[in-house]
């Protein structure tokens, strides 16, 4: 069931005792300067940093990934498409066609305008792919995958334009590979990785292009950028203690924290990062809850 208009979700933690992670963040004016945006149910919720619903969008769900110019992708699955939202959180500026394909998750590259779209398999359940777009474009400039990669679901643009990716090869074990080139890409590259992510999360990029991959399982591990195809170890691991299913993160404005989409507890939670832990705040009463952005976005 999705989750009524008329019910906003509540915040499990007062104001009173939430750390301030983000010094200033939660003095920004709600009306666009700053938000927490969550996909659940059939709707965008758009919420101040005290947890305060301020918009939404009725309709859709899915994926997010924000700009820095305030406006924001939702991953449309079931119409295989890509909406882009400005940033009123009310007018829908472009609808991205991503024919044959399942997108579940989407990430934009400042620099070029390129966007990319993770598709876990495709409507004939044929193997994932990602689908480039690139500035302005409604269509795909390139689809790319891997012979060895059945399933896509996660990716995150990095300063230099590479796209990182995570999924499922042909024996169920977790990748992560990297997509390079932009609209000129050939191939999902697979990766050499130090510890092993029992179930593919979701994948973010630092200020300092650290490549952060999550294991839906209840953490997220921390990677220098790849060098001669390795991530090698993680420099980092954040545990996320009590999570049930995070299908998605998203680092909030300094970095030293981050919020999650937990699909498993209906819930939207602020973690420390890299320390992890227990959430230091959260938003309950979700239906579903599978995407999260924070604006103004973190973006490498």
């Amino acid at each position: 069931m999705p989750v009524s208009p008329a019910a906003a979700p509540s915040k499990t933690f007062s104001d009173a005792t939430r750390p301030d992670l983000s010094p200033g963040f939660a003095d920004v004016d709600a009306a666009g300067k700053a938000a927490i945006i969550v996909s659940a149910g059939d709707y965008i919720y758009v919420f101040s940093p005290k947890g305060k619903v301020i918009a939404k969008i009725a309709g859709v769900s899915g994926g997010l990934a924000g700009t820095k110019a305030g406006n924001f992708y939702v991953t449309d699955t079931s119409h295989n498409s890509v909406l882009l939202y400005k940033s009123d959180y009310k007018t829908l500026l472009a609808t991205l066609s991503d024919p044959n394909e399942f997108p579940v998750a989407v990430s934009y590259e400042e620099t070029t305008g390129i966007v990319g779209v993770a598709n876990i398999v495709s409507i004939s359940n044929g193997p994932g792919t990602v689908s480039l777009y690139a500035e302005g474009k409604t269509t795909p400039c390139a689809t790319v995958g891997n012979p060895a990669w059945v399933r896509v679901y996660f990716d995150a643009f990095d300063s230099k334009g590479r796209l990182f990716v995570d999924g499922e090869d042909t024996a169920g074990k977790t990748v992560v590979g990297e997509i390079t080139g932009g609209c000129k890409a050939k191939t999902i590259a697979t990766l050499k990785v130090g510890n092993v992510i029992a179930f593919p999360g979701p994948v973010q990029v630092t200020k300092d292009d650290d490549v952060a991959v999550g294991d839906q399982g209840g953490a997220i591990y921390t990677y220098k950028p790849p060098e001669r195809g390795s991530l090698g170890a993680p420099i980092a691991t954040t545990p996320l203690t009590g999570a049930s299913d995070v299908m998605a993160f998203a680092f909030g404005t300094t970095g030293k924290d981050l919020w999650t989409a937990d699909v498993g507890l209906g819930v939207a939670d602020e973690y420390k990062y890299p320390a992890g832990g227990s959430p230091v705040f959260g938003i309950t009463g979700l239906t579903g809850p599978d995407g999260v952005v924070v604006m103004p976005v973190d973006i490498p």
